[in-house]
């Protein structure tokens, strides 16, 4: 399940711990479970958005902003361990 997870991390785009949870069938607990222990073993980390960030960067099929200004997410990125292990 943790290799789902970070399968998807590489392949990009925006999973919300919901839709995560729906397309891998478990709950929304588990995916946040397993977020913080990819991170903990350190592989995934938080990339952290600056202020100005046009979104091009996490979100470049679409083009528009991911936080619409108004929303707080958590955007992670694959490590090089992380990178590895796929």
């Amino acid at each position: 399940m943790l290799m789902k997870i970070l399968k998807r991390l590489k392949d990009g785009g925006i999973y919300s711990n919901k839709l995560m949870a729906k397309e891998l069938g478990v709950s929304e607990s588990i995916i946040e479970q397993m977020i913080l222990q990819l991170e903990q073993l350190g592989y995934i980390k938080k990339d952290i958005m600056t202020s100005g960030c046009d979104c091009s960067s996490c979100a470049p099929k679409k083009k528009s902003c991911c936080t619409g200004g108004n929303v707080k997410i958590d955007l992670w990125k694959l490590t090089e361990k992380g990178n590895r292990a796929i």
